[in-house]
């Protein structure tokens, strides 16, 4: 089963009362380098990502992860150790979300936005931009965009590989109940889909070596990473 979870940054001054406990839960390189960003909110990503992700491999583990994350050769993260868990971290906006499954997991969340037609064109497949030429206004356009480009990313992050591969190589095809499915790249076979309701603004989807999805992303505060 993949669960997602989703936990939203807070005020500034409120992170300034939380930061030196946050700071005590992590690993010291990552309080390190969330300790050297300039900006308030990106040193706050950073140390929420770095805790959601461990709070979400309890509910796998039934353990609490202590040790530092390790890179993979294509900048994937993972804990390390042989517990068959994966899991994967995105973030965009005020939210970050964290993904995490007994198989190979990808996430991402994207605010809505302007569609950089430029992107859209230039690395969308064809019948992806067939859809986006349908969008009846800018508005449909941009959820349209958003969502095929979260459930690329998505994928393209649970097969650990990120933008080395190419995103027109492989088309997301929505299904005749709604859902969403991977064609045209015999490395999409045994990866599955899933686009989730989110907060209004934003797009959230994820992609794993597994069918089962939870149905709905569960939402946690700062506190909740802290207890």
């Amino acid at each position: 089963m993949t669960r997602i979870f989703a936990c939203k940054l807070t005020e500034e001054a409120v992170f300034e009362q939380f930061k030196p406990q946050m700071l005590d839960n992590v690993p010291e390189a990552t309080a390190m380098k969330a300790l050297g960003y300039f900006h308030s909110n990106d040193s706050q990503r950073h140390l929420i990502g770095e805790l959601l992700a461990r709070y979400a491999l309890q509910f796998i583990t039934g353990e609490r992860h202590t040790q530092p994350f390790i890179t993979g050769e294509k900048g994937k993260p993972h804990h390390g150790e042989n517990t068959g868990a994966h899991f994967n971290v995105s973030h965009s906006g005020q939210w970050v979300v964290a993904a995490v499954a007994d198989a190979d997991v990808g996430v991402d969340v994207e605010r809505i936005r302007k569609v950089p037609e430029g992107v859209a064109y230039r690395f969308f497949s064809e019948p992806e931009k067939q859809m986006l030429d349908g969008a009846e206004n800018e508005i449909e356009k941009a959820h349209i965009f958003f969502t095929l480009w979260t459930l690329k990313e998505s994928y393209l992050k649970a097969i650990g590989k990120g933008l080395t591969k190419s995103l027109s190589s492989f088309t997301i095809q929505r299904r005749d109940d709604g859902g969403y499915q991977l064609e045209t790249d015999p490395e999409t076979a045994g990866y599955f889909l899933k686009s989730y309701p989110f907060e209004e603004g934003y797009k959230l989807a994820a992609c794993a070596a597994e069918e089962a999805f939870d149905r709905e992303v569960t939402i946690v505060t700062v506190t909740d990473l802290l207890e």
